[in-house]
């Protein structure tokens, strides 16, 4: 019962470092480069910390926690932050404003929230450990009369007040920007310090060089307080250093330590207020107490040495972020005619509406040399989106199950709302233009997830697709009116999901397309829907049909798997030695017979009866050639890997079942003659004098048990999409 506490207490303990400013110095020499670090480089640190997945992307973004869910996708504007925070290096400090720009819902503060999270993790990590100081003041037991007094009784065998109990201690002055503890050492020691222990690292020194760990010195108040300490110490650093207490803190946006976000509504960012006259601090040396200190609050002093983000920042009047450009450009912040360094990596999310606005404004130029715009679109690839809702699904499967190709539906629509046509005008290879402009939407969302080229393609139309795939995504990039700019929100989807699950128990893609299409009829509601359509983009009813035919072309197939009718024909067996005898062909040699071992001529009738089993209408030698390149191509991106023909040449596979699919196809039809009495005996048990007969009831019970148990239908649900298969098709 009590277990945690030993547990908690250990981990707290872990995370209480407290040094000596002797001892931090140690640990300095020893951990060189991870002590000497700005914001952008500990920003950098902490994302190579959390790793990347295989397409470059890194993890941190892909990892769910409890206050920061999962951002999926946005691999582009992940990149693109990265590149700006490297960016800082060549200026030695954040000298640009990062402003995430995009429509509503597309994770602009989720993808902050994000880096927040990786911070506050990895700071809590040893490789991740920050550093600040305060300031320690003992009762007169330990130094009697030694400040602001004049003597020079210093007790010899108290090397530092740091591991002082509290009972032992007066007063703590604490470092309210969180400076760090390297800037104790006065500059040009401090320089000859970071000079030596980079030696070894000369791209690292470079980098330091430019930054204010090498260049700047400490905050205002900490500076005051140490000038005055050297000064009652007749000039003796070791005697000031004493009063350092070096402490570990841990980035928090819960508690705004180095992860702060200032809401859109008006208020100060930062402010200063006189501190020597309030009695909690009467117990500070005589010597401080003459000194006009001051405390520092807000957003931006709780953000230093971390990350500040401006929500929604445009909504905000201009004047009170007009102090930004300085800070910009200065890297300091004026408070009250005091300029007060800062090491904070600034960003701030807005929406599309009010950045056109900002554009307008005439001050925009001033701002725009300072802001580094980041596009974030809505996602283009299905496969992204629909991870954005499977834990929706997965809380509300008490409530509703969603069975297969349901969510695939609603995300293949979302994407499609989202894209635009192809021009021609866009692409310099001619090839290229034509096929992509006459693509449809649903296979243009299709293509961007790497799912399939369209099956109606031939094989050079395919690899011209496929080798121009970058073009056919960056088509829109660079125009206001971007691919991902428009279309349906997250947010919309999300609110789909949940009226779907209350009104049904199954839901199927029949249901998703039915609520879909009552959708598109609220063009009040929706702006992507008033967009004038261009062949089938921005036709939403068209959109509807593509989708309808998509899912039951998978049903259809699934369908038929479950009819349990076996394929006597071995597949692959009759590819290989098709592929065979062609490669035997074109290059003049031999073929082995397995059975004799013998090397013979190629088979020129086993040729030729292989395309007339797939129905072959092109030019026969300009196909084999094309399937001889596409094996070659196959054999350099897998080398090594057991050649299977049927992976290879999926398409030839589809077209040799074709005659088997029309003996499915009987049986099928007289599935759809007896489904519906199957259906009224389930709904009415007493129902016994149905025409059914035992063995059309066991067929019809084997392949909705097939369904259910090879590819998650529920039985309700596999019954329902039968139907409206056969009604559709059969």
């Amino acid at each position: 019962m009590h277990e945690w506490i030993e547990q908690a207490s250990k981990e707290e303990q872990e995370m209480l470092d407290i040094l000596s400013h002797q001892d931090y110095m140690e640990q300095l020499e020893k951990h060189p480069l991870r002590e000497l670090r700005t914001s952008f480089q500990y920003i950098l640190d902490m994302f190579e910390h959390h790793g990347k997945e295989e397409d470059g992307s890194y993890k941190i973004f892909d990892t769910d926690h409890n206050d920061s869910p999962a951002v999926f996708g946005q691999r582009k504007v992940q990149q693109s932050l990265v590149q700006n925070i490297h960016n800082f290096k060549e200026e030695g400090f954040n000298n640009k404003f990062i402003l995430l720009v995009g429509p509503n819902g597309s994770s602009k503060s989720s993808l902050v929230r994000k880096i927040m999270k990786g911070m506050e993790l990895y700071s809590s990590n040893e490789k991740g450990s920050l550093y600040s100081f305060s300031w320690v003041f003992p009762i007169d037991n330990f130094v009697k009369g030694s400040l602001g007094l004049g003597s020079d009784k210093i007790s010899s065998d108290i090397n530092t007040f740091a591991y002082l109990e509290d009972k032992d201690i007066s007063a703590i002055l604490p470092s309210e920007l969180k400076d760090h503890p390297i800037l104790l050492v006065p500059r040009e020691h401090r320089r000859r310090i970071i000079d030596n222990l980079l030696a070894d690292f000369p791209e690292r020194k470079k980098a330091i060089e430019k930054t204010y760990l090498y260049n700047g010195d400490l905050s205002k108040r900490n500076k005051m307080i140490y000038d005055a300490l050297l000064k009652n110490y007749k000039g003796r650093h070791r005697e000031v250093l004493k009063h350092i207490r070096v402490e570990r803190f841990q980035i928090s946006k819960r508690y705004s330590s180095g992860a702060v976000t200032i809401e859109p509504q008006i208020h100060v960012d930062a402010q200063m207020q006189q501190i020597t006259m309030d009695k909690r601090l009467g117990s500070l040396p005589p010597s401080l107490q003459s000194l006009n200190l001051f405390s520092l609050k807000g957003e931006l002093v709780l953000s230093n040495r971390g990350m500040l983000e401006y929500s929604d920042l445009l909504k905000r009047p201009l004047d009170t972020y007009k102090y930004l450009l300085m800070t910009m450009e200065t890297r300091n912040v004026n408070l009250q005619g005091i300029l007060t360094e800062l090491d904070v990596f600034f960003v701030g999310t807005s929406n599309e509406i009010h950045l056109a606005a900002f554009k307008q404004h005439p001050d925009f130029n001033s701002f725009k040399g300072r802001f580094n715009f980041i596009r974030v679109p809505y996602l283009l690839n299905f496969k992204e989106e629909e991870k954005i809702y499977r834990f929706q699904c997965e809380g509300l499967k008490e409530l509703s199950y969603f069975e297969p190709y349901a969510l695939r539906a609603i995300c293949l629509f979302a994407i499609m709302t989202r894209l635009r046509c192809p021009q021609v005008k866009n692409y310099e290879d001619k090839k290229l233009a034509n096929i992509a402009t006459n693509l449809n939407p649903l296979e243009k969302t299709l293509f961007l997830a790497d799912i399939e080229t369209p099956d109606r393609l031939d094989y050079e139309s395919r690899q011209i697709l496929e080798s121009g795939k970058s073009t056919v995504e960056s088509e829109f990039e660079y125009e206001n009116l971007y691919e991902g700019k428009f279309g349906i929100s997250p947010r919309d989807i999300k609110a789909l999901i949940y009226k779907l699950s209350s009104r049904h128990t199954n839901i199927t893609f029949i249901d998703v397309i039915e609520n879909l299409q009552k959708l598109i009829t609220k063009k009040n509601d929706f702006d992507f829907l008033n967009m004038t359509p261009q062949a089938d983009y921005h036709h939403p009813a068209r959109f509807m049909a593509l989708i309808k035919e998509f899912c039951f072309d998978f049903f259809d197939k699934e369908l038929r798997d479950s009819l349990g009718m076996v394929d006597e024909r071995s597949y692959e067996e009759f590819i290989r030695r098709y592929i065979e005898n062609v490669t035997a062909k074109i290059k003049g040699e031999k073929v082995k017979n397995t059975i004799t071992g013998k090397y013979e001529e190629a088979d020129n009738y086993a040729i030729t009866e292989f395309e007339k089993s797939i129905n072959l209408n092109e030019d026969a030698e300009a196909y084999r050639s094309q399937l001889l390149s596409r094996l070659g191509a196959y054999s350099l991106d897998n080398p090594g890997k057991k050649l299977v023909y049927q992976s290879v040449f999926p398409n030839l596979n589809d077209r040799l079942q074709e005659s088997f699919r029309m003996e499915q196809k009987k049986v099928i039809q007289v599935l759809s003659r007896n489904v519906v009495f199957y259906e009224a005996e389930l709904t009415d048990k007493e129902a016994g004098n149905t025409p059914l007969s035992k063995d059309n009831r066991d067929m019809i019970e084997k392949v909705i048990t097939n369904l259910h148990e090879k590819y998650g239908h529920s039985r309700q649900g596999a019954l329902t999409l039968v139907k409206e298969l056969i009604k559709e098709r059969y």
